[in-house]
Parts: C-alpha cells; structure tokens; sequence
C-alpha cells in the first residue's frame, strides 16, 4: 500500500483555509487565482525506504509545501504572519490521519524568505512542513 499523505495534508490544510476564508490551490485542480492573498500546496513526497528483513515496515518520508502567496507591494508582515498561523496548524509532533495510515510531521515547519514569481506580480513565502508515515503490512 502507498499511502495518500498528500490526500490527508490536503484535507487538514483546506479544512482550516475554508474556515478562515483564504483561497487554496491545490494540484491539478481548477482554481482562479483572486487578486488578494491566496495559499498553494504541493506534496513532494521522498523515496521511502524498509526498516525491516521481513520487508513489513515502510517510512514515507517527504516535506509538504504552502506557499503564502500576496499581491507585489502588500508587504511581508501581513504574510509573514499567515504563513506563521499555517506553520502553527502543523507543529513538530502533529499526527494527521489517513485512509489505513497516520502521518505525523516529523519537524519543525520552516518559514522561509519569499520570492517574486517571474512576471513580478506575486510574492510567494514557503512554507515547508516535514513528515512521515510509518506503514506496517
């Protein structure tokens, strides 16, 4: 079995996004960008590897990513300080249940500096969120 994380992370991040009225985009799904803030997430899941001889036990590693994404010239703080509630959605330790699995983040999320998108029209701050799904067969 190959777990869903993405699948799982997608529904804790849109839970809390159509809370609190922020736009997601999520991948290959249809989605108009708004002229303000909006939030972007992408799975990228890492090689997993066996921890047995027995070949039963699998660790799925991999970082989830949500970018905070705000119109050029709105500033840092203001998305600073909602990439800072998304880090805090996700915190060292957090388990977040699958379809047949638990994934837990497996470190600190990292906010990271933010970065103009090539037509200059938008700022987007990373917001990486480490995570595991220990899977026994």
């Amino acid at each position: 079995m190959i777990p869903e994380i993405g699948v799982a992370l997608d529904a804790r991040i849109g839970a809390w996004a159509d809370a609190e009225g922020i736009p997601l985009a999520l991948p290959n799904c249809p989605f108009e960008k708004p002229a303000g803030a909006f939030l972007e997430a992408h799975d990228m899941p890492a090689t997993p590897q066996t921890l047995d001889l027995g070949l039963t036990c699998r660790v799925w590693p991999g970082v989830y990513q949500v970018n905070v994404v705000v119109p050029v010239g709105a500033g840092r703080s203001a998305g600073r300080a909602l990439a800072q509630r998304i880090a805090d959605l996700f915190p060292e330790g957090q388990s977040i249940a699958g379809d047949g699995f638990t994934c837990y983040v497996s470190a600190q999320p990292a906010i990271y500096s933010g970065v103009l998108n090539p037509r200059k029209t938008r700022y987007s701050i990373p917001v990486s969120i480490p995570y595991r799904a220990d899977v026994s067969s």
